[in-house]
């Protein structure tokens, strides 16, 4: 049994969208393209095209063996149709994956027909087999030459970000924020072992931003003069934590939630699950595990 349950049904798209990836599916009879072009990744927005003059239902259907049935609280978009507005087709899939990817299935149905999934949640196979959207973690990867390159990537709260230079002269990249007491910058410290802290040819910087606001990684020459510049910005984190439950693991074990996160339990088991909340929650430092649930396992 696959199942997703604990969805968030929120198809409004907050912040600047200037600063996410949009991608335009069309659908056409009811379905998805069978080849859909696009990678579509954490943060990312998906706008459904509808070609014709029919009006359809986008429901969320989670797969059960060869059945599939509606999410409750899932992602939805209602009478969605050629006309519609494209702020109205939208859906921001803003997850927090701890694994490579993960597959959503959709109900593509004519909006006549919403009353027989609304009453049976069971969804037509037809409408549904064909309709999956695959989203894969974020990847914020940088490739310099010895051209300049000023540039402002966007990321949120605890994504990495890896620049790579494979070039003629020697670089180093050196992070800097800003001081709001001084008014300047200044400069982060940097672990040893970074090869980004000393002069080469070939190198790499990695970075994972825990904390919000904006750094300069700032691309310095063997002269020590600056080459050139990446902003980074960090929003606000992902609104959806992702939980994986199998048969014997539960990834991740631990899931740090903010106000207004949810959280979207998916799980492919042999057998059925009931999920229970443990009072007190006790955490296992070392091992980053609850205490209760390594003694269950």
């Amino acid at each position: 049994m696959a199942s997703l349950q604990g969805h968030m049904s929120n198809n409004h798209i907050d912040g600047d969208e200037s600063t996410k990836m949009a991608h335009v599916i069309d659908i056409n009879n009811g379905s998805f393209p069978e080849n859909i072009p696009h990678r579509i990744e954490c943060n990312d927005i998906v706008e459904f095209k509808i070609n014709g003059n029919d009006e359809y239902d986008i429901i969320q259907v989670y797969k059960d063996d060869k059945d599939y049935y509606r999410v409750i609280h899932g992602y939805e978009l209602l009478n969605i149709k050629s006309r519609t507005p494209a702020t109205e087709r939208r859906i921001l899939f803003s997850f927090a994956l701890n694994q490579p990817e993960t597959k959503l299935y959709f109900c593509i149905i004519p909006s006549s027909q919403r009353e027989t999934v609304s009453t049976t949640r069971k969804c037509p196979k037809v409408n549904c087999e064909k309709n999956c959207l695959k989203i894969h973690q974020s990847e914020i990867k940088v490739s310099l030459t010895d051209e300049k390159n000023i540039q402002k990537v966007y990321l949120n709260k605890g994504e990495t970000i890896e620049i790579k230079w494979s070039t003629k002269h020697g670089y180093r990249i050196e992070e800097k924020k800003y001081c709001p007491i001084s008014g300047g910058l200044y400069t982060v410290e940097q672990s040893s072992n970074n090869i980004s802290n000393r002069f080469s040819k070939t190198g790499t910087f990695s970075k994972a931003f825990n904390d919000y606001g904006m750094s300069f990684l700032f691309r310095l020459n063997d002269k020590n003069e600056i080459h050139d510049i990446t902003v980074c910005v960090v929003n606000q984190i992902y609104k959806m934590k992702h939980i994986e439950i199998t048969d014997d693991n539960i990834l991740p074990n631990i899931i740090w939630i903010e106000q207004s996160d949810w959280i979207v339990f998916e799980w492919d088991t042999k057998r059925k699950q009931t999920m229970g909340q443990i009072e007190p929650f006790t955490i296992d430092a070392a091992n980053q595990q609850s205490i209760e649930v390594c003694r269950l396992q």
